[in-house]
């Protein structure tokens, strides 16, 4: 294949997806990922595409957001996040359950609320939710926790350690966030090394409950963590449109509006 052929094979490739992580065009493609990296920064400079964590963004589609600062993100809609982990944990949790707790500010603190059951296990790759459940570990409440590369901006163990670790359990259920959801995109976050592992959790799970507050409605980010027929259950908040209510209740999902009030 001529260069000019590839690069337009590539180029129609990201079209159609909209993104795609570096792996994933060499794998497709047969080529390393050198070869991949240099046509995407010629086609960066042609501005057909921009390269971003580890992969690439079609131009012809809506720009994504940036990630937001840690503390940002700890800081919006804080009594939101807090009402709706509490109601997680009380409600989906039950005695004895192997659950995955992901490190997104309102999943981490459903580790707060875990001190009512006498016997659980908790996986996570998060350094918020290790330091909030640590307090709450006796001989039979426990904790194990996956290595991997530090993810500093998220708090997050990422890399093939990381998903090769929830790929070794099975769990009862995962609680899961992400940074954005429209209709056409699913689930998104900014960056492809925690969706990587977030889709691994997913994959070793048998019940997955997203908690998402009703704010992050409509707003996309770089890469897909899950659609909306990957999950079984969707918890937000009162502030939800009728519009967006209509088409969480009929993907088959059951919702569970938290009030705000």
């Amino acid at each position: 294949m001529l260069p000019l052929q590839r690069k337009q094979m590539l180029l129609n490739y990201l079209a159609q997806r909209g993104a795609a992580t570096m792996k994933e065009l060499s794998d497709h493609f047969g080529v390393s990922e050198m070869t991949v990296r240099r046509d995407l920064r010629e086609m960066e400079q042609e501005n057909r595409v921009r390269r971003s964590h580890g992969g690439a963004v079609y131009l012809g589609a809506l720009p994504a957001p940036e990630e937001p600062e840690a503390s940002v993100k700890q800081s919006r809609n804080r009594d939101i996040k807090q009402r709706l982990a509490a109601y997680a944990a009380e409600t989906f949790v039950r005695e004895r359950d192997v659950i995955i707790l992901e490190n997104g500010t309102t999943v981490s603190r459903m580790a707060e609320s875990l001190g009512a059951y006498t016997e659980l296990t908790v996986l996570t790759n998060g350094v918020n939710t290790m330091n909030l459940f640590r307090p709450l570990i006796t001989d039979r409440r426990s904790m194990i926790s996956g290595g991997g590369m530090l993810r500093e901006a998220s708090g997050t163990f990422v890399g093939p350690l990381a998903e090769q670790f929830f790929a070794s359990y099975h769990a009862d259920t995962l609680f899961i966030s992400a940074l954005g959801f429209t209709a056409e995109d699913g689930f998104t976050d900014p960056n492809l090394m925690d969706t990587q592992v977030k889709k691994a959790m997913i994959q070793a799970s048998e019940k997955v409950v997203m908690i998402l507050d009703a704010s992050k409605i409509g707003s996309r980010y770089f890469t897909k963590v899950a659609n909306l027929s990957d999950i079984d259950i969707f918890v937000t908040d009162s502030g939800i449109r009728d519009a967006d209510r209509a088409l969480i209740e009929s993907s088959g999902a059951e919702l569970h509006v938290v009030s705000i009030n």
